[in-house]
């Protein structure tokens, strides 16, 4: 950022020496070297600003492979976990389990080239294409009940829950696509609302509380998916507090969703289960049976766990063991060295994609990463304090680690939109209100104040050397 000021401040100096016709700069200027300066200024504002005059991007540099490292690590591990439970869930039944290993591999591979494209797609695509990513992703995700309803076949449910589509030997869950939706619809909207100096408007908190309201409504009140829900209101809330929102309006926002989520659990039987069973730890045997399986797993592990392929939860004992269950079969067969080091790898994920938001210079690129962040650490956290009873089961998967298909994949398709935005950070931190001002149109935008001195310095110079000449 301080190149490109330097580089504005010398287009801004050269372009009034030369126009400064008249004067003893005139005079002093030979003729050939006032053209050069003339192409030299053009091509310096050619450089820094577009066609609409927005400063353009950071140069682009190389982008940080620490991201792919971790990543691929996390990927790498889950399909180790995998296929050690699939041993003993299965029987050892070998063609079921290559059948299963298969299939991760499929969805990991599509998973990895869907990561290459989204990173070669421009920044500028996702911007104009996150609206429609997100209207798109939110009426498949309203379909999917209302099949279920009807017993379309396309439409798979579970205890009463139409999560997933049927599409052949593959399932799909459209809530992913939504989550990949919300961040670059959200980012974009805030973005744009920021630079129209109209971020704390009235209009802007209802429209935001809106789309959230009817977000949650299908999320949360037809698919049944509370997981899935607070993972957007994650990233809802990351997103509006990294953009600058006031926190009174923050606070209402809040407010809103805390009301909201206490009605949807009161409004829904098997919530009030949920809490009860949480509350009420040890009163029935039956609907604490997965949480006491799951400590079980976790408790018998020690410090360096039974071993890959030792583990005895696996045999059916712990539901959902390669799902939402798969925290504890980490700490039954690597202990709690390997659960400590599973969260720290994740951690060092999260941390270093929300320190990229430190170096970025553009709000929406901003908002974009801080949002995956949200996504991802929501997920993390969830299922970690679930499966250590610190909150009730949600039923949310760990990111690239458990075997859901479709979130490995808009996990990669997420971490590789990142990947792409890691090639435009700056040698420097950029304070957030520095890049609020500077894209909010503000009157005490810092690069509108610096271009001020430079003309008022100029006209100075210009007029000490006209009175001399006089």
């Amino acid at each position: 950022m301080y190149k490109v000021n330097r580089a504005m401040e010398r287009w801004r100096y050269n372009a009034n020496r030369v126009s400064a016709g008249g004067s003893s700069w005139a005079g002093r200027v030979d003729p050939a070297k006032s053209r050069q300066n003339q192409i030299t200024a053009r091509q310096i504002k050619a450089d820094l600003f577009d066609d609409n005059g927005e400063l353009k991007l950071a140069r682009r540099h190389r982008a940080d492979h620490g991201i792919v490292a971790l990543a691929v690590a996390l990927s790498i591990f889950g399909v180790v976990i995998i296929y050690s439970i699939a041993s003993g869930l299965y029987g050892g039944n070998t063609t079921v389990i290559n059948q299963e290993m298969l299939k991760r591999g499929i969805f990991l591979a599509v998973g990895v080239v869907l990561f290459i494209v989204a990173s070669r797609i421009p920044l500028n695509w996702w911007k104009k294409a996150g609206p429609y990513i997100f209207l798109i992703a939110l009426l498949i995700c309203l379909a999917l009940p209302i099949l279920g309803a009807a017993h379309v076949p396309v439409a798979r449910c579970a205890l009463g829950a139409c999560r997933w589509y049927k599409l052949g030997v593959v399932s799909f869950q459209p809530a992913e696509f939504l989550k990949l939706g919300t961040v670059l619809f959200i980012a974009g909207y805030l973005s744009t609302r920021l630079a129209n100096g109209k971020l704390n408007d009235k209009l802007t908190l209802a429209e935001v509380l809106a789309v959230m309201l009817v977000s949650l409504l299908i999320i949360v009140g037809l698919q049944r998916d509370m997981g899935t829900g607070a993972a957007i209101v994650a990233i809802f809330l990351i997103e509006l507090v990294m953009s600058g929102m006031s926190w009174r309006k923050l606070a209402i926002v809040l407010g809103v969703i805390v009301l909201l989520f206490v009605v949807m659990t009161l409004a829904a039987p098997h919530r009030m289960s949920r809490i009860f069973t949480f509350t009420k730890s040890g009163s029935n045997a039956d609907s604490d049976y997965h949480i006491n399986q799951a400590l079980i797993g976790l408790g018998s592990g020690g410090l360096t766990g039974r071993g890959l392929g030792q583990s005895v939860q696996a045999f059916g004992w712990l539901p959902e063991a390669v799902n939402d269950s798969i925290f504890a079969i980490v700490g039954e067969t690597l202990g709690f060295v390997g659960t400590v080091g599973l969260i720290a790898t994740f951690a060092f994920l999260i941390m270093r994609m929300f320190s990229k938001t430190n170096y970025l210079n553009n709000m929406y690129l901003r908002l974009v990463v801080a949002g995956v962040v949200g996504w991802l650490a929501s997920h993390v956290l969830a299922n970690v304090m679930a499966m250590t009873h610190l909150i009730p089961l949600t039923g949310i998967t760990l990111p690239l680690v458990s075997s859901g298909g479709t979130s490995a994949i808009f996990v990669m398709i997420s971490l590789g939109v990142v990947f792409e935005i890691s090639c435009y950070t700056a040698h420097r931190r950029i304070d957030i209100a520095e890049v609020n001002e500077s894209q909010g149109g503000d009157s005490e935008n810092p690069v509108r104040r610096r271009r001020q001195r430079w003309s008022h310095s100029t006209d100075r110079r210009r007029s000490r050397t006209t009175t001399s000449a006089g």
